[in-house]
């Protein structure tokens, strides 16, 4: 008798028909409070990390990162690439800050602290706006810009 499709065995089969134990994970878009809590955990982590790492290097190279940080910048290397990428980020940031919270006199301190001091500010400073804006991404991105007519069905302005 001719076979008329692919005969699989049956562990096969019984694996194939079965939902996984991560089903309803991955068909399942996730919660906006789901991703919140993972920004929290991955800020916070973030944060511990910076601090520590800047806790090694401080003991193991002293606290003159100016000079490193010129000294990098001037050799015309990888290192300059990555540096001067990593400025040009750190004052993108700044100025979103600053824009975030009103160009205020407060705005112009968080962006100052926020090239100086990298993510050992920006880290904790974002992990307090989502707490600040109890979990709603809109807030914590547009800050003081934000307001409850954005709600409406018709706010695509």
């Amino acid at each position: 008798m001719p076979q008329t499709g692919i005969a699989h065995p049956p562990a096969f089969r019984s694996r194939t028909r079965r939902p996984g134990r991560f089903t309803k994970v991955f068909h399942q878009p996730p919660t906006e409070a789901s991703c919140m809590n993972f920004l929290r955990v991955f800020l916070l982590f973030s944060t511990v990390l910076i601090y520590s790492m800047t806790l090694i290097a401080s003991l193991s190279d002293g606290i003159n990162w100016p000079s490193v940080a010129t000294n990098d910048l001037i050799a015309f290397n990888w290192r300059s690439q990555f540096d001067t990428d990593f400025l040009i980020y750190l004052l993108l940031g700044a100025t979103w800050i600053t824009w975030r919270e009103g160009f205020t006199a407060k705005g112009h301190y968080y962006a100052f602290l926020s090239v100086f001091l990298g993510g050992m500010f920006s880290f904790p400073y974002l992990l307090l706006a989502t707490f600040k804006a109890d979990g709603d991404p809109r807030k914590v991105l547009l800050g003081i810009h934000f307001t409850r007519s954005c709600d409406e069905v018709d706010c695509d302005r």
